[in-house]
């Protein structure tokens, strides 16, 4: 099933968001779920109790659904005869603030938004997120600039087509987004990496020379350890803000890392995060392209099991702190 999903990002410094979708679907009750078992988050973290305006059509007139009484994350549709698709709108309202458990914490400033799609998107029950295919869309704020390791298919503007994926990578590819962004290649040739670095001012972006060139190494030493490489490129997704939640979060080709806007200017605070980059770096090998069989879920309903967590997360945290 080719889904299509368009996020309108333009009011993301009041932390709305709205999101419209196409799904194919059949007569009689469909059943949409939200995602709940988030990849890295190893848990049933989905912030459903951030979804707001959930509204269902066909040809425009309105379907009646209700909420599954034993899960709060699954929604049941009724699909009226001849219909081979239904529409469906939502709201997600990001948290403010700086608290927050990853994707479900504050994620949207004045001036910089982390858009994790797992967030703003239902899919439909009986179907793997691998064979799910999404054609997804954004409008970001007028100025704005982004980065992502989605693939893009055409930009017009503020609007960002991006190619057809697979609801796995869809949710594996967050958008980070602001007015200040700073983008610095950290390596060249077939597999380029950068860092990609949004604030919520041009000053925290204003960090001496010799830290890019650090990161640099970093990619270099990374190379060195693992021999090989499996991403097509790879984006650091790092956010500067007192205003967000602050955590790191693996991708397989990307990675949602946020910390205080003075993180890259202040010597002690690069210090006291230094190990941040290098542990998602390192999960894209260790925790991504190869993965716990247990934690390895067909969709976002199943529950994971943490058998081996500590390799996934304890071998991570030592060979990143060692890099």
């Amino acid at each position: 099933p080719r889904i299509s999903i368009s996020l309108d990002a333009t009011e993301a410094a009041r932390k709305i968001f709205h999101v419209r979708m196409q799904i194919p679907a059949t007569p009689g009750t469909l059943t949409l779920y939200y995602p709940k078992w988030i990849p890295g988050e190893h848990g049933p973290t989905g912030p459903i109790e951030d979804l707001a305006g959930l509204k269902f059509f066909f040809n425009g007139q309105p379907l009646k659904w209700r909420r599954d009484l034993q899960d709060g994350w699954t929604f049941h549709v009724e699909v009226p005869a001849k219909a081979t698709s239904i529409d469906a709108t939502l709201d997600f309202i990001s948290p403010a603030g700086q608290e927050g458990i990853y994707t479900g914490g504050h994620s949207a400033t004045e001036k910089m938004a982390v858009l994790s799609w797992n967030t703003m998107l239902l899919y439909p029950a009986g179907y793997t997120s691998d064979d799910l295919v999404y054609e997804p869309t954004v409008k970001l704020p007028a100025g704005w600039r982004f980065s992502t390791s989605l693939p893009i298919a055409s930009q017009s503007g503020s609007e960002v087509k991006f190619k057809p994926v697979s609801l796995t990578m869809l949710v594996d590819g967050p958008v980070l987004t602001g007015q200040y962004m700073k983008m610095v290649p950290l390596s060249e040739g077939d597999l380029p990496v950068e860092l990609d670095v949004a604030a919520d001012s041009a000053a925290a972006l204003d960090a001496p020379p010799e830290i890019w060139q650090e990161y640099k190494n970093l990619v270099v030493q990374d190379g060195l350890l693992f021999g090989a490489h499996h991403y097509r490129d790879y984006h650091f997704l790092f956010s500067l803000s007192d205003h967000v939640a602050h955590f790191g979060l693996e991708h397989h080709e990307s990675n949602d890392s946020r910390v205080d806007e003075r993180g890259l200017v202040d010597p002690r605070k690069r210090l006291l995060d230094a190990g941040l980059l290098s542990h998602e770096y390192v999960h894209s090998w260790n925790g991504k392209y190869r993965r716990p069989a247990d934690l390895t879920t067909p969709d976002y309903e199943k529950p994971m099991q943490t058998d081996l967590l500590w390799i996934y997360e304890g071998l991570t945290s030592y060979l990143g702190d060692v890099l």
